[in-house]
């Protein structure tokens, strides 16, 4: 389940699962070693996250040395409370067991799973691991200075009435943007208000398809229009359930511009746990 959860293979991991009911109302991928690194942080977050979740219930898996990752869960526990954790289990790769029921190591292997058949069914795509993830937000390959000068002449050439119609038109696209449109785009996001109005189209029904549009843009986006691009790819990723490339913007984001208006948005609805389904309010 946290593979289909993350859309990656967790390795030397400790994820936390919300439950409502049989319901997994959120899921959290932590480093093993969270408690020795970043315990206050993490606490807070997964405290704050498991507040949306009325009579939260917890299902904990820690994937690594068995060691480590049974201490990594007793921690967790001890901070959700254990009366509250459902589940606790540490796997190895090819065998788990169960830190609630002592019943003896179990084999087993994801390929072979019902839940796995289905994510196959359902076109849903699962990386090896969160390197691979988190690769479309991260990748950088600007073009030449020469064509970024002629898309800055461009834009400056237009009426904004027909700069804000031609970001929409990009950021909006059934198919991602390529070579050309794909700079454009990201110059076009250097202007706050255009960035702004793109925050403001953005919902959970429209994410997918601006998050790859946004992807495309990143990939090719001068130096100066980094922030806001990738700020709203983090925006794009949370309402479309990628937490972990969201997670890859905010590290991006602390390293290119801490003060980002909507970077700092985005790092608060990550800090309180905000789940997508509250956008709209």
């Amino acid at each position: 389940m946290p593979a289909v959860l993350l859309g990656f293979h967790p390795a030397d991991s400790c994820v936390v699962m919300g439950l409502d009911g049989s319901s997994v109302e959120f899921c959290a991928r932590l480093e093993l070693d969270w408690f020795a690194t970043h315990f206050d942080q993490v606490a807070d977050q997964i405290i704050e996250a498991s507040a949306q979740v009325p009579g939260c219930r917890f299902v904990l898996i820690a994937f690594g040395d068995p060691d480590v990752a049974s201490l990594s869960v007793v921690e967790l526990a001890g901070v959700v409370g254990e009366h509250r954790v459902v589940e606790s289990l540490v796997a190895d790769g090819e065998r788990y067991w169960s830190l609630v029921d002592d019943d003896g190591s179990h084999e087993y292997a994801f390929d072979a799973s019902a839940l796995a058949a289905q994510a196959v069914y359902e076109g849903v795509r699962i990386c090896e691991d969160r390197d691979e993830a988190v690769a479309p937000v991260e990748l950088w390959e600007p073009l030449p200075s020469l064509e970024q000068d002629a898309a800055w002449q461009k834009i400056e050439g237009l009426a904004e009435d027909d700069r804000m119609a031609l970001l929409g038109g990009l950021a909006e696209a059934a198919t991602p943007p390529q070579g050309d449109d794909a700079l454009m785009l990201a110059t076009l996001l250097a202007d706050e208000d255009r960035a702004t109005a793109v925050l403001t189209r953005l919902a959970t029904d429209n994410a997918d398809r601006i998050w790859a549009n946004l992807v495309a843009a990143r990939r090719v986006a001068p130096e100066q229009c980094q922030p806001n691009v990738v700020a709203l790819l983090g925006v794009a990723s949370w309402l479309s359930g990628r937490g972990a490339a969201q997670t890859a913007c905010l590290e991006q984001m602390a390293r290119l511009a801490p003060d980002n208006p909507i970077g700092s948005l985005l790092s608060a609805v990550h800090r309180h746990g905000i789940p997508p389904r509250r956008w709209e309010e």
